[in-house]
């Protein structure tokens, strides 16, 4: 009996032996849990600048999901799954999942010795990149008000396109011509500013939207190639407010996705944005205030 509960035993240890070191799918996990939305993390990690490792290429990428890195440590590469998964409503987790794939018997050797510099290097970068998601957090406020009638306004408007992160540049590359616009044409500006976007590829993350000034129509008021004329209309809309840089009111985007998720909301990529600061006034961007609205199919 003792033999054949040995035998078992050593035939277990083997099996568990070949799939760790040939089977299992990755060599090691790492993960954290932040209440910061998708997106965000998805923004943060795209491009994260690590500290412990080297040549960073992106292989792979899904929108607000996932993101695949390739990289070296120590002349000797590597591949990082990132993975961003809820936890609930406000909780996601952040789990970046490693393979070595010319290395692959040797890396899960050092394992299970304890000897790996570069699993400690990584947990070091999940920490720092975990404590930037929180320290960015007093740069800017989300909050999801509920449901709203985004409202109608006629406004002098002009058509752009361009990366989602690019938005704002946008906007302040061609705020010359609407406020020449306004002044050549002496208009009241009955309400402030806005966006609306009318597509968002999320393949390309390329949005297509137009950038108004609300006005007061004059009769015979004229369009030119650049500026047209439009009635943006009123819509049913989850509202959000946005408190931070203009940069960033995507972010307001990002964390209604989460909500809708959770509570089964069937949100269009047509987005109102009305900004309710200027700028150029200066201040603290904590106190600019975007208010959001986003359609509700």
């Amino acid at each position: 009996m003792k033999k054949l509960l040995l035998g078992l035993l050593i035939v277990g240890l083997v099996g568990i032996s070949i799939w760790y070191l040939a089977v299992k799918p990755y060599d090691y996990s790492i993960a954290f849990t932040t209440n910061t939305p998708s997106g965000i993390i998805y923004e943060k990690i795209q491009y994260w600048k690590y500290d412990h490792f080297n040549d960073v290429e992106i292989l792979d990428e899904e929108l607000n999901k996932s993101v695949t890195h390739e990289l070296d440590f120590s002349d000797k590469s590597l591949v990082i799954d990132w993975n961003i998964s809820p936890i609930n409503d406000s909780v996601n987790q952040v789990k970046a999942v490693v393979n070595h794939p010319e290395n692959l018997i040797s890396n899960r050797i050092s394992l299970l010795t304890g000897e790996s510099e570069e699993q400690d290097s990584l947990k070091a970068e999940l920490e720092i990149l975990r404590k930037s998601l929180e320290d960015d957090k007093g740069n800017y406020n989300i909050e999801i008000l509920g449901e709203a009638k985004a409202p109608k306004t006629d406004c002098a408007c002009m058509s752009l396109k361009g990366q989602l992160q690019q938005k704002a540049m946008l906007m302040m590359t061609n705020i010359g011509y609407l406020s020449d616009y306004v002044l050549e044409h002496d208009l009241e500006m009955p309400a402030k500013p806005r966006i609306l976007v009318k597509s968002w590829d999320k393949e390309t993350n390329e949005i297509k939207f137009d950038f108004c000034f609300p006005i007061i129509k004059k009769e015979g008021l004229p369009e030119t190639d650049k500026i047209k004329l439009k009635t943006l209309p009123s819509f049913s809309a989850m509202h959000v407010v946005f408190n931070g840089n203009y940069l960033f009111t995507h972010y307001g985007w990002y964390k209604l996705q989460d909500y809708a998720k959770k509570h089964d909301l069937n949100l269009s990529e047509q987005v109102l944005e009305v900004f309710n600061n200027n700028p150029e006034m200066g201040g603290n961007s904590i106190d600019w205030k975007t208010d959001i609205y986003t359609l509700v199919r």
